[in-house]
């Protein structure tokens, strides 16, 4: 609260460190979560009319990673099991942070932008699959389970790279710094992962480059906007020529500024301290 000698002088309000000081907005990160549905949605379609025009009976694109590696069937379970990993870990991350319901809505938004690229992608680019033992559905109409399962044509972009990278940044952004040496070692996994991918030819070399570099400088880009916006130099950042800034300050209207903004982590309710009062 402002007092009166504040109000006469313009003094902007002293933020107190507690989260309870904030009246945080939960429809921006509803919307956000929207922004993810949205960009699945595009992905399942685009797939479905790539499906019928990726080239088949064509031998893979050259690749460099695949002149210098053998492929090994399987690898990708690799893959899965560090992308599980890395998302659970980062959903704890969020679920528990005090500022959870903002933290929640960038990463969101990070997400969902970079899946609705990586649909655009995988719509204008369609390239032959990169193993001649990837398994491709027949080239026929059918209903949404059979759209799900076809596996040719998600190219150019990696799914898997986006998410891994995403919710690696999460981790290293979010949590407290306690927990930073737990972030190395998430970082040796991702790139672990990123290889099991090419070892199993799920993907070109280009398309986790693509995948990297989009889930990347989304994450950097949206979370520096962020920062302009708090400090007032959101029009003078270079970074607001983006067609899709305008947004940021709708997510951000509400956020504490970076001076109180800290990664405290705390039970996402009061069960566990009213069971502790309970029971003392």
């Amino acid at each position: 609260m402002l007092t009166g000698k504040e109000k006469e002088g313009s003094v902007l309000p002293c933020y107190s460190v507690n989260s309870k000081d904030f009246e945080t907005r939960r429809g921006p990160t509803f919307v956000a979560l929207g922004i993810v549905a949205f960009g699945w949605l595009l992905n399942e379609v685009s797939l479905a009319w790539i499906h019928e025009r990726v080239p088949r009976n064509v031998d893979p694109l050259p690749d460099l990673w695949f002149s210098w590696f053998p492929e090994v069937q399987g690898a990708i379970r690799i893959t899965e099991y560090i992308m599980l990993i890395l998302v659970i870990n980062a959903m704890v991350i969020v679920v528990c942070h005090q500022y959870r319901w903002i933290v929640a809505r960038r990463v969101f938004l990070c997400a969902g932008l970079s899946y609705v690229f990586r649909a655009f992608c995988v719509t204008i680019f369609q390239v032959p699959v990169p193993s001649v033992n990837t398994y491709c559905a027949p080239k026929t109409a059918g209903g949404f389970d059979i759209v799900a399962a076809r596996l040719c044509g998600d190219l150019i972009v990696s799914g898997h790279t986006l998410t891994i990278f995403t919710a690696l940044f999460t981790f290293k952004h979010y949590a407290p710094k306690k927990l930073k040496p737990i972030g190395i070692l998430f970082h040796i996994l991702a790139f672990c992962a990123i290889a099991a991918i090419l070892m199993a030819r799920k993907h070109y070399m280009i398309d986790v480059i693509l995948g990297y570099t989009v889930s990347s400088r989304l994450f950097m880009e949206y979370h520096a906007l962020a920062l302009s916006y708090h400090e007032n130099s959101f029009d003078r950042n270079i970074l607001s020529w983006s067609f899709w800034s305008s947004i940021v300050p709708y997510f951000e209207r509400d956020a504490p500024p970076p001076h109180v903004f800290h990664n405290r982590l705390e039970w996402p309710s009061s069960c566990p301290q009213r069971i502790r009062r309970t029971l003392g």
